[in-house]
């Protein structure tokens, strides 16, 4: 598609959209995206809070103090969790800067 139909789609749709320019759609598209990443990372530890019945941290610490006895499924859940909080953790980061960044911009 040559450039010039191109950008008429792009600007027909952001102002069907109610966007003033693209930067504004780059802006919203960048925190639903985020959002989106950090939904899915919040449900995936919401889903092993709801197994265990305690915080990562809590979980952590019972899976850490354990010597002598392996749990292959703890312990495999601890490490699927912790990968699930770690990116929740900069998903809500990326948001939180996003949001400042659209503030200091108004």
């Amino acid at each position: 598609m040559e450039k010039e139909k191109f950008k008429k789609y792009t600007d027909e749709i952001f102002n069907a959209l109610n966007y003033h320019d693209e930067s504004e759609a780059i802006v919203d598209f960048a925190i639903l995206s985020a959002s989106s990443k950090y939904a899915e990372f919040y449900d995936e530890c919401q889903k092993f809070e709801k197994k265990y019945g305690k915080s990562f941290d809590d979980f952590a610490g019972k899976i850490r103090r354990k010597i002598g006895t392996e749990k292959f499924e703890e312990e495999d859940d601890l490490m699927a969790w912790q990968f699930a909080k770690e990116n929740m953790d900069y998903w809500e980061n990326r948001l939180e800067e996003l949001k400042s960044a659209l503030q200091s911009a108004s």
